[in-house]
């Protein structure tokens, strides 16, 4: 589990990496040309603010991973700590129920959006790669979260 761990971990780590950097380039390049050469264009905005939607929630999906999320830890110290570990399911289970829903009603809009044929006005790439990052995402949210939980699961009987 561990080393299909570490692959998903990559993988989101090397897409999210390259995302920044395109990112990080293209917005350097359209500020340049902006300020120097007189020159705009309305693609390198557009392709970087749907770069941007796709980094936001695969590194949301990464931070699953670490367990990164806003948590109300002085709420959890209230309680004794022989229960802890149960309230803390109990939230993993409502944030996996929460990124099901999210993911398969998303995935609803994105195909509808597909099926519209709805594109982008400056790339004009179809909407439904831009939408189809919060299916995809929250999806990969779910797997994490269980994968969490069968990780804390087995080290809890050690």
């Amino acid at each position: 589990m561990e080393k299909k761990q570490s692959l998903f971990n990559k993988i989101e780590l090397n897409i999210s990496s390259i995302l920044l950097l395109v990112m990080l380039v293209l917005l350097s390049l359209q500020v340049i040309g902006r300020f120097i050469f007189k020159y705009s264009n309305s693609w390198s905005e557009e392709l970087a603010r749907y770069m941007f939607v796709w980094f936001v929630y695969l590194t949301a999906s990464y931070a699953v991973y670490k367990q990164a999320h806003i948590k109300i830890d002085g709420t959890m110290n209230m309680f004794p700590e022989i229960i802890r570990k149960y309230i803390a399911l109990i939230g993993d289970l409502i944030f996996i129920i929460y990124c099901i829903v999210l993911a398969y009603y998303s995935a609803k809009y994105t195909i509808a959006i597909n099926l519209s044929g709805q594109v982008s006005l400056g790339l004009g790439i179809k909407m439904s790669y831009v939408y189809a990052s919060i299916p995809v995402c929250h999806s990969l949210m779910a797997i994490r979260l269980i994968i969490n939980i069968i990780q804390n699961r087995k080290t809890a009987k050690e």
